[in-house]
């Protein structure tokens, strides 16, 4: 083992890793004008043309093989600012205001969508029923997309009011270009709320006891929509583990570059308590997309706010999958739900196919991660039968990886690993790593790695007696494949050395405490640690462990 010098555990090297603040949300505070102000009180009105065939939508939709979950047709819009609606000026204020009302007779929901939406500084755009029940918004500037579109949520009726407010004195003119919306035949509402009284036949809510060990990585698990229909999707960690969102779905999803993606969309108990889609974020770019490997890879417009809870999930390309996996998801849109296989999976030459004992699938599953007996991605769901299945083909993520150089994105440091551990955007992470598993798995964190806190951790080696003192170190990378005597080298030498400790062995354990401050510039620091038994002329490698600190 390299003699190296004593570093503190505080030299980290400070750097963003995910937006705490509210510009990446897709809403912004503010009310509508017409809300706050005596305006007139009529708004020009269009009617959108009747989408064709609505049984015949409505049934394929409700086909146990719809496979997506489809939920409404898109009608083209077209309209703008110069085209259509009124304006009218607020006395009071200045403000000028803009206002249209789009009809689609017999939708029991609208999803509107803006080909193009770009705002000058404090401009707002709000949506809501003439009954003003509900709104949705503010969306302003800082909600814009790098291409120019946006996506927004459905609203319940078959009317929605667009509402356009502009503060006095602006000279910058808006873009504000309505491409089309989406007619909902299905009534996704009441579809979500009959299947959460129905899902406990067949399906598991993630907080049931069956997922209680899987807390953290459900939290890597988007439910999305667009262009009328939804699937489920992943969000994954990449080597530099700087919170850049990646996202990854499957191909027959369809392409989604203007759909909403929501965070955070669970119940809070088993079988039972609320659910909200209010986290939300809208716009991506697609990097690869095979239909070989059903795969899809995006990168979201927006960095995900710190409020949404994200977890960047780990991935795996080494083609193994252990003796067990889990799958979660949102079938038919529903709350997040757990799917377990307490058996290693069958792996064909692009699927890797589960059957469940406990959970199941259905539409709108489509996309969602399988996590493998590490917790870590290595396949996105690609079909399975509807109703309650307990059968799923997941594409291979190894190959998709493989195929489509996914690496450029999910590798950028080239480290070329077999795989790599979730990365925690919001609370303390401690978890093992063993590269090949040569080496034996005796370190481990007694407490979390919590800011302003004291960390403990303790390598066990009664099975070394030789063993009387073991050195703790910890470094910005890990590794692996590196093969010496003292066993497997799971961390990377050549990256910064965050801190070196040796602590005698007394009954068989050495244990290591370290007083971690409460300073914000450490929030999200990486540090991947290796401890080496020595005694008796002998060294032995242990496992890895990899600390996220957060408060």
């Amino acid at each position: 083992m390299p003699t190296l010098p004593c570093v503190p555990f505080l030299a980290f090297v400070p750097f963003v890793l995910l937006s705490p603040t509210a510009s990446a949300q897709l809403r912004e505070p503010g009310l509508p004008a017409s809300f706050r102000h005596p305006l007139p009180s009529e708004v020009p009105s269009v009617v959108l043309d009747a989408p064709a065939d609505v049984p015949s939508l409505r049934a394929a939709a409700q086909s146990p093989e719809s496979g997506r979950f489809r939920y409404g047709v898109e009608l083209p819009v077209g309209l703008s600012l110069e085209n259509s609606g009124r304006f009218d000026s607020v006395a009071e204020t200045g403000e000028l205001v803009w206002r249209l009302e789009l009809d689609s007779p017999q939708a029991f929901s609208l999803g509107v969508f803006f080909e193009r939406f770009v705002l000058p500084p404090g401009a707002q755009v709000f949506l809501y029923d003439p009954a003003r029940r509900e709104v949705l918004g503010a969306y302003g500037n800082s909600t814009e997309s790098p291409n120019g579109m946006l996506a927004i949520q459905p609203l319940r009726g078959d009317r929605v009011v667009i509402e356009y407010v502009e503060p006095a004195g602006t000279s910058a003119r808006p873009e504000l270009v309505i491409g089309n919306v989406v007619h909902d035949y299905l009534d996704v509402f009441a579809h979500l709320a009959l299947g959460q009284t129905i899902a406990v036949s067949c399906l598991v809510d993630v907080n049931c006891p069956q997922g209680a060990p899987y807390q953290v990585i459900k939290r890597a698990v988007v439910w999305m929509f667009g262009g009328g229909g939804g699937c489920s999707a992943s969000i994954l960690n990449n080597t530099a583990e700087d919170g850049t969102p990646y996202l990854m779905t499957a191909e027959h999803c369809g392409n989604q570059t203007n759909a909403v993606f929501v965070f955070d969309y669970e119940r809070t108990g088993c079988g039972a308590g609320g659910s909200s889609q209010s986290k939300t974020l809208s716009g991506s770019q697609q990097l690869a997309v095979s239909s070989v490997y059903d795969g899809q890879l995006y990168r979201l417009n927006q960095a995900i706010p710190a409020s949404y809870e994200p977890f960047f999930a780990g991935w795996s390309r080494s083609g193994s999958a252990g003796n067990k996996v889990v799958g979660i998801s949102h079938p038919s849109g529903l709350p997040k739900k757990i799917s377990i296989d307490n058996h290693a999976p069958f792996k064909a030459a692009t699927r890797i196919s589960v059957q469940w004992d406990v959970g199941a699938i259905q539409p709108g599953s489509s996309g969602s991660p399988l996590f493998d007996s590490r917790q870590r991605v290595i396949g996105s769901l690609s079909t399975g039968a509807g109703g309650c299945s307990v059968n799923g083909q997941y594409g291979r993520f190894d190959l998709f990886y493989s195929n489509r150089n996914l690496g450029q994105w999910l590798d950028p440091l080239g480290l070329g690993l077999s795989g790599i551990d979730g990365y925690d955007g919001i609370e303390p992470y401690a978890k093992s790593y063993v590269g090949s598993g040569v080496n034996p798995e005796i370190l481990r964190s007694v407490s979390d790695p919590r800011l302003g806190t004291q960390w403990t951790a303790e390598v066990d080696t009664s099975a070394i007696p030789q063993a009387s003192s073991t050195i703790l170190a910890g470094y910005g990378r890990m590794d692996e494949g590196q093969q010496l005597f003292y066993g497997e080298l799971l961390v990377d030498l050549a990256s910064p050395l965050q801190f070196q400790s040796v602590a005698p062995v007394v009954a068989g354990l050495s244990t290591y405490s370290f007083a971690l401050p409460g300073s914000i510039a450490l929030a999200g620091r990486v540090s991947y640690t290796q401890a080496f038994a020595l005694g008796g002329g002998i060294t032995v490698a242990t496992n890895g462990l990899k600390l996220v600190l957060q408060f």
